[in-house]
């Protein structure tokens, strides 16, 4: 009975600690970023053959203009820094 109860205490003190563990990478990741600034972004979604391809459009707070694209296994960020890009080209 003894080695039950401690068996059954064990186990608990093993699943709660692994579960605190985890829970406090995703509390650290939220205090951290707590007082970051949030901006408005655009999404949109790319129909490509044997990916899964997922655009993201954002203007940074120094006015840069950036698109972000991520898929099943890359992504990638690229961002127009120039003041012109709010600027229709002329056809």
């Amino acid at each position: 009975m003894k080695q039950i109860i401690i068996t059954a205490t064990l186990t608990v003190l093993v699943t709660g600690t692994i579960a605190f563990g985890t829970a406090r990478a995703g509390l650290w990741e939220k205090a951290t970023s707590l007082l970051d600034t949030t901006v408005e972004t655009t999404s949109f979604t790319i129909e490509a053959k044997g990916w899964n391809l997922r655009g993201y459009e954002f203007v940074t707070p120094t006015g840069a203009r950036c698109v972000s694209m991520t898929g099943t296994q890359k992504g990638g960020l690229s961002c127009d820094f120039s003041k012109d890009w709010t600027r229709k080209s002329s056809e």
